[in-house]
């Protein structure tokens, strides 16, 4: 049995940008692990979205449901279309996880564009504040979780995990618009956390440092559909992986265990963090 496992998580868990081989895969199948037994998963890219889902059906058969709902999470009418589904078929939601993010264009603010600007901020603040609107507006409305912990009952109402960046903590070049669209849901996090509390819902950010995904890595992207545009540009990071003390890159799966953490009682009185998990790379 891993870490993972011994965590137990009932209740429904939504993770956006569930599809391919990074965080929020490995997020959504921590997830199941952990013993959550009503799953709702959310990408932009179709295939891989679907390559998730019949992986962790065959991986847990019908103690697992899952809806499984591509989509573009920059768009309002596929928010409210998620969202319906989800209070539909669940009729609650007690973890969010906001993953879904693209890396940008990897340019100066003189050499960026406002397309570039919308693109980026579209999905990973904009996005992130839109899916976050709608988890507080189903977890304020619904009964609160008692889980047994130390010392006691630990109450909650819901707990939301946002994706933020090393990078929404610290600057790099050539990623004006892609650090301020991370410090962005930073901020976000913050506010909503303060806002949230008496309703018993925390909300916390987890802010990962060179994750070895389809972001970082150009051989782990999926084949793009025929006229699908790439969303992402391959970066040289080798120079940043070395600035961490640790001088590695992380794994998603090393990601998902603190958001496992997060989401859980055992985070009952983390609240409005920004929980960096880098390697050491802010620190040098």
């Amino acid at each position: 049995m891993t870490a993972l496992a011994q965590t137990d998580l009932p209740g429904v868990a939504l993770v956006t940008g569930a599809g391919g081989t990074g965080i929020g895969a490995a997020v959504a199948r921590a997830f199941a692990q952990a013993g959550c037994t009503k799953l709702v998963i959310t990408d932009f890219n179709v295939n891989t979205l679907a390559d998730i889902t019949q992986s962790l059906q065959a991986s847990h058969g019908p103690s697992l449901t899952i809806l499984s709902v591509p989509g573009d999470i920059s768009s309002p009418p596929f928010i409210d279309d998620l969202f319906a589904q989800i209070q539909g078929t669940f009729g609650r939601l007690d973890y969010a996880v906001n993953c879904a993010g693209i890396s940008g264009n990897n340019a100066s603010s003189d050499l960026s564009s406002v397309e570039d600007f919308d693109r980026i901020n579209g999905v990973n603040y904009r996005g992130v504040w839109m899916c976050s609107k709608k988890e507080l507006e189903i977890m304020k409305k619904q009964d609160i979780l008692e889980r047994e912990g130390f010392g006691g009952v630990r109450k909650q109402r819901g707990s939301i995990v946002n994706i933020a960046s090393q990078l929404g903590v610290v600057g790099r070049s050539d990623a004006p618009i892609y650090c301020a669209s991370k410090s962005a849901v930073i901020g976000l996090t913050r506010c909503d956390a303060i806002d949230a509390s008496p309703h018993l819902i925390r909300v916390n950010a987890v802010c990962p440092g060179i994750i070895r995904t389809a972001m970082t890595d150009h051989s782990l992207r999926p084949p793009l559909a025929e006229g699908e545009k790439d969303m992402q540009k391959p970066m040289e990071l080798t120079k940043e992986i070395n600035i961490a003390p640790m001088g590695r890159m992380g794994t998603p799966e090393e990601i998902a265990d603190v958001v496992l953490f997060l989401v859980s009682e055992k985070a009952s009185f983390v609240q409005g963090a920004a929980w960096v998990a880098d390697g050491g790379y802010t620190i040098n």
